[in-house]
């Protein structure tokens, strides 16, 4: 099909051949469909997305720059029919792509545009919801089957049922899970298991640290959890931080009687970092720390090199 899209459109005449690429993470590759296109000497790589998949230009972008390095060659995406905000997010972040019949963007060989869009939505958000994060991590976390009840998760989580429909809808749009219907039940079951899952999210994973405060420590401790550069510094040759850090869901009714202060006002060994998170790290917490993947996320604006530096070993010692 991809020729006579190219004959149509450019008047080439050009030759495809699938092509394999070896080496890179599962969730490059699986159900992808790889064609080289070469015309008189000039071949690129053309990668078709799955028709059930849902891809946000933020992660295509990540992507493509991942297949560019490993096959050192121009690279575009094959892609089911976009809306205008879509094809124009593509174009913004300059990602070649082909959209049949009328939406081709290949700077590398040419443009064509027809200004006939379909309302259809077929990327998902390019960051989960901090609801779908939570499921997401249940998910993860939960080796003792290959699919998760969703009746069971929302239990576990503490989620609505229309929270929890969300953010199943949400993670099946991101090709992390799918959905089978048994009787009254709805399992869910990954499209990936362990560090593969987790690669396969990363790029739609979210900070869940909403903001941080310095507060007087007291006995409200006890329900907290170590996180940030604290807990870190636990499991890798980080020096420990002045001020030590927990992690609370920002819900917490304990939040109302802290006492805030400012360290560089008011200098007490007593002051703590106190993490306010989006979603409740408790059903992922063990031993009162935060889980590894949502550790990784609340750290990963932190521009101190040595912090990045520790904390991928941490996770590649981290037995998934």
């Amino acid at each position: 099909m991809i020729q006579d899209i190219l004959k149509s459109n450019f008047g080439m005449d050009c030759k495809t051949e699938e092509f394999v690429i070896k080496g890179l993470p599962l969730y490059l590759i699986s159900g992808r469909v790889f064609y080289r296109i070469i015309q008189d000497g000039y071949s690129f790589l053309l990668i078709e997305l799955p028709e059930s998949g849902q891809f946000g230009a933020v992660a295509l972008e990540k992507q493509l720059k991942q297949y560019r390095e490993k096959t050192s060659m121009d690279v575009g995406f094959m892609l089911g029919k976009l809306t205008k905000l879509q094809r124009d997010a593509l174009v913004a972040r300059r990602i070649p792509f082909v959209s049949p019949p009328s939406q081709i963007y290949l700077p590398f060989l040419g443009i064509v545009f027809r200004n006939q869009f379909t309302n259809a939505v077929n990327f998902s958000a390019d960051k989960m919801m901090p609801a779908t994060q939570s499921l997401f991590l249940y998910i993860l976390y939960h080796k003792t089957s290959d699919y998760i009840l969703k009746k069971q998760a929302a239990e576990a989580l503490s989620l609505t049922r229309t929270s929890i429909t969300r953010a199943s809808r949400q993670l099946k749009q991101m090709n992390l899970i799918a959905e089978e219907q048994h009787g009254k039940e709805i399992h869910m079951i990954p499209q990936a298991y362990g560090r593969d899952l987790y690669e396969r999210a990363k790029d739609y994973l979210i900070n869940p640290v909403q903001k941080r405060l310095y507060v007087k420590e007291n006995e409200n401790i006890s329900g907290w959890f170590l996180a940030g550069e604290s807990l870190l510094s636990r499991y890798s040759m980080l020096g420990r931080p002045k001020y030590e850090t927990y992690a609370v869901y920002k819900g917490s009714a304990k939040i109302d009687s802290l006492e805030m202060t400012d360290p560089l006002w008011q200098p007490e060994e007593n002051t703590i970092v106190l993490e306010l998170w989006k979603y409740d790290p408790s059903p992922f917490s063990v031993r009162w720390e935060v889980d590894p993947v949502s550790l990784a996320m609340s750290l990963s604006e932190n521009q101190d090199e040595r912090v990045q530096g520790e904390l991928e070993e941490y996770l590649e010692g981290y037995k998934w």
